[in-house]
């Protein structure tokens, strides 16, 4: 048990005022949960109870007031208590300048339009905790679901309130369409659309009308911003927190990404990091934005970022909790340093105590210090990441294979061999059996591998033993983003004609007609494109790409086969395109593209070719990035169980950009 000897002191104050003069525009926010649907309405119950402590961490970081957070759940959250909400937390309380917040996790739902205005005949809505979910003439017909249209006519009041100089910004994690899976996960939505048997919309519709839900903005009004899980032709699947909560997909991503942006960081920069970690924990799903997303977030009202946080000291001087989680990105492994307050304005200073985190938690990490604290008097110690870990990569899978003892024995078998596979109920990858096939299928229904079930355990065991530990290396890489100060290169999708004959380049292809409403980058087999790569540093860098595909495939684009790692150096300044010319294949899906970039040149190409077995590396002093990556293949060899190596902080910098591939 932890005795707390509270460290506040002066740094409190300094920080205290300098989030005062950072948040000096009002803050106010509505969060709106329904997970507790009545059994009686036909819903799934779904896991919005767990949102609400990230979303509301996720704003109290960003200097939000406990009293400006209102929160609203189940029961609360009827048709009229949502309604009445928005007026009272949002509308009436709006002021000119002020940020506005709204946040919604629960059931979306498609209902027959009834303004002529949807292209489709349906308009979206939220469901309320009054709103069953089926369609019966004269009884009920979706009297208390929320339209788009409603809900915008709300925030349209809200954002004239606020003026020009205020911001809106809107989060709806739900989704209102989609099919059946075979998949274990919980998705927020339905196929049943709520409209009469038989309903067609009309042939002839009206012009669309913008509504607020779409960010457009009136003279006078606050710009809005909206996020949405899903697209509205797919269904929008819950995910597991670091802590193992199912929670909402985009309220998981935002949550994190939200609480380290800074006064400078746009909703274009966000919203390409929620599509990153999404990637990742929601790969089948594309999350929306809308409104205008080249303005910095919250109008730039944002908590300036610091770089230590405040601890709590044990009575044994070895075990301290740190006052920052993994919201902030700090994860197991990290090694942490252990520094005076008063010594924090001087660089070169060397720490009184090194520690490494066991637990994090969303806002608070245990860390134990290799060496006691010394001094009688512990007040004003702040704590610093020196190495970022990240995390427990470990794999959870199910067996679901009736009768069939002889498959299991030889799955566990070979699981065991591999620590990062966790046989467990709450998994993410599950085997079944389905019409004579055994299958390897992800929780939202995708299937990774089918293996004939006469075929022995073995032959069935190994290529989907291989699956799982490629699947788990993808999801741990597709969530990789390490900023260097030091390192700051960036990278830019290039889409263009190739005249395959000639084996040259006739023309650049303007990006934004590669784009969707919502920003996200789409191709189709058979495009191509190139990349420009640009250091905004002022030292050379070395850089190499990763290409992470939808089937889990890991491969190095850059360096080729026979290019040399040393030649890919960028000098500070500089911008430039890369002479290779890649083509756009199968599978389709959601691709990543990751540039590393390092102080030295560095050659993934043999890990990749031994997988990840350094026993075989030919290389006797690895990078840091080149150990951390043999280590993502979690081999037979690997002897650190389900965490990794962690990284210096200006070791390397991970850049990334999310595409899909139709």
């Amino acid at each position: 048990m932890l005795t707390k000897t509270i460290v506040r002191a002066s740094w409190m104050l300094v920080f205290f005022l300098m989030s005062l003069s950072c948040t000096s525009q009002e803050k106010i926010a509505l969060i709106v949960a329904i997970g507790d649907y009545p059994e009686d309405g036909g819903w799934m119950k779904i896991s919005s109870e767990n949102d609400v402590p990230l979303v509301k961490n996720a704003l109290l970081q960003q200097g939000f007031s406990e009293e400006n957070i209102a929160i609203i759940q189940d029961s609360e959250a009827t048709n009229k208590g949502i309604m009445e909400a928005i007026r009272t937390h949002l509308v009436k309380k709006a002021q000119k300048g002020s940020i506005a917040f709204f946040h919604y996790s629960g059931h979306g739902q498609q209902v027959a339009d009834n303004g002529y205005d949807e292209v489709d005949g349906y308009d979206e809505a939220l469901v309320p905790y009054d709103s069953p979910i089926r369609y019966i003439a004269g009884e009920y017909e979706g009297e208390n679901l929320i339209r788009d249209e409603e809900i915008g006519e709300l925030f349209d009041e809200t954002r004239a309130k606020l003026g020009p100089d205020g911001n809106l910004l809107v989060l709806i994690d739900a989704c209102h369409s989609g099919t059946g899976t075979r998949g274990m996960a919980k998705a927020r939505g339905t196929d049943f659309k709520m409209a009469p048997e038989g309903y067609k919309p009309p042939s002839h519709r009206g012009t669309p009308e913008t509504n607020a839900m779409e960010g457009a903005t009136a003279v006078g009004s606050a710009p809005m911003v909206a996020f949405f899980g899903a697209a509205p032709h797919q269904l929008n699947f819950e995910t597991k927190d670091d802590d193992g909560n199912g929670v909402g997909s985009l309220s998981y991503a935002f949550s994190k990404r939200f609480s380290t942006a800074d006064k400078n960081t746009s909703y274009n920069v966000l919203f390409e990091q929620i599509k990153l970690e999404m990637s990742s924990t929601a790969p089948r799903q594309q999350p929306q934005a809308e409104g205008l997303l080249d303005q910095e977030i919250l109008g730039g009202n944002m908590v300036e970022k610091v770089n230590y946080y405040g601890i709590e000291v044990n009575h044994d001087r070895t075990t301290i909790i740190m006052e920052a989680g993994w919201l902030q990105g700090v994860q197991e492994g990290s090694k942490i340093g252990i520094y005076p307050a008063e010594t924090m304005a001087h660089g070169g200073v060397d720490p009184i105590a090194i520690g490494f985190v066991e637990k994090s938690r969303a806002m608070e990490s245990n860390v134990l210090l290799e060496e006691p604290l010394e001094g009688e008097n512990a007040s004003g110690y702040l704590a610093v990441v020196l190495e970022r870990g990240f995390g427990d990569i470990s794999v959870g899978v199910k067996i679901d294979l009736p009768g069939k003892e002889e498959i299991i024995n030889s799955f566990r078998a070979k699981m065991e061999k591999y620590p990062i596979l966790k046989e467990t109920e709450d998994a993410e990858l599950f085997i079944i059996s389905n019409n004579g096939q055994i299958e390897l299928i992800t929780k939202d229904g995708y299937v990774l591998e089918s293996k004939s079930a006469s075929n022995s355990g073995r032959a069935i065991s190994t290529p989907m033993v291989r699956k799982m530990i490629s699947y788990g290396q993808a999801k741990f890489l597709r969530d990789l983003e390490v900023t260097s100060y030091h390192l700051p290169l960036e990278f830019e999708i290039i889409p263009v004609k190739y005249d395959t004959n000639a084996k040259e380049v006739t023309e650049n292809i303007p990006i934004e007609s590669k784009m969707d409403g919502a920003g996200n980058l789409h191709f189709q087999d058979g495009d191509f494109l190139q990349i420009r790569v640009t250091n905004l540093g002022e030292k050379i860098a070395y850089f190499t790409f990763l290409d992470i595909q939808p089937d889990n495939v890991v491969t190095v684009l850059i360096p080729e086969l026979n290019e040399v790692p040393a030649d890919f150096q960028i000098g500070p300044g500089d911008s430039r395109i890369v002479r290779k010319v890649f083509k756009i294949g199968p599978p389709s899906g959601t691709e990543v593209f990751k540039l590393i970039a390092t102080d030295e040149a560095i050659d993934l190409r043999p890990i990749i070719a031994t997988r990840g077995n350094t026993s075989r590396d030919p290389n006797p002093n690895p990078n840091p990035f080149e150990k951390l990556f043999a280590e993502s293949y979690c081999n037979e060899t690997s002897t650190r169980g389900t965490h990794t190596i962690s990284l210096g902080a200006s070791k390397v910098n991970v850049f990334s950009r999310v595409f899909v591939i139709d």
